[in-house]
């Protein structure tokens, strides 16, 4: 083989290198890491500070992820503004306005599987580190298992189907609206348990605590199965 050609072969596989380590430097320069490094007062909005220590006189349980729907007694907090936003912030800023070993409970529905399988686990340390010796982790995700089994049912009609999908994998109408991980009971309890909380346990499909409130995530059901993984931890 002409030298030339050798040459020309060899910058091609190194450049292919290059560029997939690079790749991978993106991807993790993007990751979200607890704890946050960089914090700094100057990060932190000052309206949003005195914001959330307000709320805090009042509750010290917070709705993750709140979305359109609000419960009573909690802090509810989402990234876009709606009627029951009570408190706008990115899941990653919250570090900024809340103190480790200051929350109750943290309710948290449908929220986990929006991220990567690396930051779904920082999330959920960041979970914890807020919650108080005792405090409740209550969390909703799609259950791999459960949609497993009422995906095999020959009778099922094309919009179950087409909601079993998008249950799975996100609705897909925003661009922040995309499922990047799955889990089920096994493999969360796993993960909690690492994380290091105590007691890891499945709750009913209808979260009591809730009051009146009815939130149609968790208690999404497709074929009259519910979808949903319901999981209690307590730190």
């Amino acid at each position: 083989m002409p030298i030339f050609k050798i040459m020309k072969n060899w910058r091609k596989v190194n450049l292919g290198k290059i560029k997939y380590h690079y790749e991978l430097y993106l991807e993790d320069r993007n990751c979200f890491k607890y704890p946050v490094k960089g914090l700094n007062k100057y990060s932190v909005d000052v309206f949003n500070l005195i914001k959330i220590n307000r709320l805090f006189k009042e509750t010290n349980k917070l709705h993750v992820g709140c979305g359109f729907t609000k419960i009573k007694g909690f802090i509810n907090i989402d990234a876009f503004k709606t009627d029951a936003t009570d408190f706008v912030c990115y899941i990653q800023d919250l570090p900024k306005y809340i103190r480790s070993n200051s929350v109750k409970l943290i309710y948290a529905s449908h929220i986990i599987e929006h991220f990567s399988r690396k930051d779904s686990i920082e999330v959920l340390k960041m979970f914890y580190d807020f919650l108080t010796l005792g405090g409740e982790l209550r969390i909703s995700v799609p259950d791999l298992l459960r949609l497993s089994e009422i995906v095999k049912y020959d009778n099922l009609e094309f919009q179950d189907m087409d909601l079993a999908q998008g249950i799975l994998l996100g609705g897909q109408d925003t661009r922040y609206n995309y499922h990047k991980s799955i889990y089920w009971y096994s493999l969360m309890k796993k993960i909690l348990l690492s994380i290091g909380f105590k007691v890891v346990s499945e709750f009913p499909g209808f979260p009591h605590f809730l009051g009146d409130v009815q939130d149609a995530a968790s208690m999404a059901k497709v074929n009259q199965v519910h979808i949903s993984l319901n999981v209690k931890a307590v730190k």
